[in-house]
């Protein structure tokens, strides 16, 4: 039986129900790692106040289960395909919807992107660690960040473009929210990383940052092993990303392994 074309586009649906939202959440999950980052999206929306019912849409299977999922929000869509079948569907949702998109994001693969000269590209790698590999060398010492460290890690962080704050509040409510591992040298917290995302038993080590004239000290492999271990120790499972391919080396002496890499579009200015 084919699906009704939806009001956005190709064989997506709108997931208005409670049962398709369930069925949806249910495919994510069962994506694993694929599916944290749409998943801790989800999650965040729904306690902001947004209901999955208004963001969702969904390509049923032949048992009503779901085989593909789009979030769409404010002008950003993510995708979640489990065939590149639906890859097709999938772009004449982006397609139709692109006029109000700043952002899309899916799995490299998934869909045969064209049309798009307007966004600019970006590509980050994905991995995962299903166990921990400890280095031979020496680390520095590592610990969970205290709200007195928020000045500190103002510090850290305010050389990365992608991760600045304006103040050291903003830092002081973040790893409130998100537990965060730093490492000391010389008396000083130099490197930080922290649990960016979080969905079923899966959480996402991000942000991990060392002080520009630390670097080359092993902090930030510290900090990242601190953060994994404390997953790990709670039977969660370990994913990061990252979009520099040179880091590929550090991550996998550590115990992480490749296993995909996430497209993100960004409209140009």
């Amino acid at each position: 039986m084919e699906h009704e074309r939806s009001s956005v586009g190709g064989a997506f649906q709108p997931a208005t129900d409670p049962i398709a939202v369930d069925r949806v959440r249910s495919f994510l999950l069962a994506q694993g790692w694929a599916g944290l980052s749409l998943g801790d999206y989800l999650t965040r929306l729904e306690m902001s106040g947004v209901a999955a019912s208004e963001v969702l849409w969904w390509i049923p299977g032949r048992a009503a289960e779901a085989r593909a999922v789009a979030l769409l929000h404010q002008g950003v869509l993510g995708l979640l395909l489990s065939s590149s079948d639906d890859g097709p569907a999938a772009l004449e949702l982006i397609r139709a919807s692109r006029g109000g998109l700043q952002r899309i994001s899916v799995l490299e693969g998934a869909v045969l992107y064209s049309g798009l000269d307007d966004f600019h590209l970006y590509r980050r790698e994905l991995a995962v660690a299903p166990q921990l590999q400890i280095p031979a060398f020496p680390l520095p010492e590592t610990r969970p960040a205290r709200p007195e460290d928020a000045e500190q890690l103002y510090h850290v962080y305010e050389s990365v473009s992608w991760m600045r704050e304006e103040s050291p509040r903003a830092w002081r409510e973040r790893i409130r929210d998100q537990r965060c591992w730093v490492a000391e040298l010389e008396g000083r917290v130099v490197a930080a990383a922290r649990w960016t995302m979080s969905f079923g038993p899966w959480v996402e080590v991000g942000g991990v940052a060392t002080r520009p004239e630390f670097r080359r000290r092993s902090a930030g492999s510290a900090v990242t092993l601190a953060a994994s271990a404390a997953a790990l120790a709670e039977g969660r499972q370990v994913a990061l990303r990252y979009g520099d391919p040179a880091l590929a080396a550090l991550y996998h002496t550590l115990g992480f392994e490749h296993v995909g890499r996430e497209l993100a579009f960004r409209r140009k200015s």
